[in-house]
């Protein structure tokens, strides 16, 4: 006898919150109440297999199938996947969402995350979902079309955020600090970016790099890497140049990079780990 699709559901997001070392409950009951398949497009599924290039099928349409810890790809032509439930658990994690706070997801996709989001921050909270490929939007457009506390819009999210936050979360790669988006955040808010340099093994829209975790405080933003990551590319401002600095510098960490603090007005010493235009990444704390 099949198990209950909530028996499912349950058992998904125990097993996620286990392999993510969640401690922060909230996160694991929004992957329990959150249905994954509202934010996917039609079953049957594709699941790429994980260490190979090959995909699974699912046998039919039953929701059952895809409350794994998989990837389940969304564009394969365009190597868009809604990505692997655990890496994300892990970086909320970090995040906390927390009920009646505001967040913006740039890199929405389809939804599935921003749901997430959406649950943790609850009716009191709100979320702007931002999405550059419009097939993808289009479907997040209609999957939120009952809940008010989320607004998907289409376009390139540097351009397209707007409004204070108290987090702001990309499932995109970039290779500068967006500033833009930092200058969103509330005192107390939290960035969390992945930057990447291209990785060629993986084609020209994937890059690598680490997820930047920047926290303000007052006038003054704390920094740290919190995880490694190989993730699509932004789509919005990314330069040759900025990339090649990035993989610079990741290529002379002789370990994973450590750094404490995003510089925005002083000028960078010795202490700098990377710098672009107008900001620095310190190894040195505020």
């Amino acid at each position: 006898m099949k198990s209950s699709l909530d028996a499912v559901k349950r058992a998904y997001a125990d097993e996620v919150g286990a392999a993510a070392n969640v401690t922060y409950q909230p996160i694991i009951e929004a992957f329990a109440a959150v249905p994954r398949e509202r934010f996917l497009f039609a079953g049957p599924w594709r699941l790429p297999l994980p260490a190979t290039s090959g995909v699974e099928e699912t046998p039919d349409d039953d929701p059952r199938h895809i409350y794994v810890d998989r990837l389940v790809t969304l564009d394969e032509a365009k190597n868009l996947n809604n990505g692997v439930p655990s890496f994300w658990a892990g970086l909320f994690e970090h995040l906390k969402p927390r009920p009646g706070e505001r967040v913006i997801h740039a890199g929405a996709g389809t939804g599935y995350y921003s749901a997430i989001l959406a649950h943790l921050v609850g009716s009191g909270g709100s979320v702007l979902a931002i999405e550059y490929e419009p097939h993808l939007a289009a479907h997040a457009a209609r999957a939120f079309a009952d809940q008010p506390n989320v607004e998907v819009v289409q376009g390139d999210a540097l351009t397209r955020a707007h409004g204070e936050a108290d987090v702001i979360v990309a499932s995109a790669g970039l290779d500068v600090v967006p500033l833009p988006w930092v200058g969103l955040l509330r005192d107390g808010g939290r960035l969390l970016v992945p930057l990447t340099a291209p990785a060629p093994r993986f084609g020209d829209r994937i890059g690598g790099g680490a997820m930047l975790l920047v926290t303000r405080r007052g006038p003054l933003y704390d920094a740290r890497f919190v995880s490694g990551t190989f993730i699509y590319h932004f789509m919005g401002t990314r330069s040759p140049a900025a990339s090649q600095r990035l993989a610079a510098a990741f290529a002379d960490a002789s370990a994973a990079p450590v750094i404490a603090s995003l510089r925005l007005d002083d000028p960078p010493d010795e202490s700098a780990w990377l710098v672009g235009d107008g900001w620095w990444l310190s190894k040195a704390a505020v």
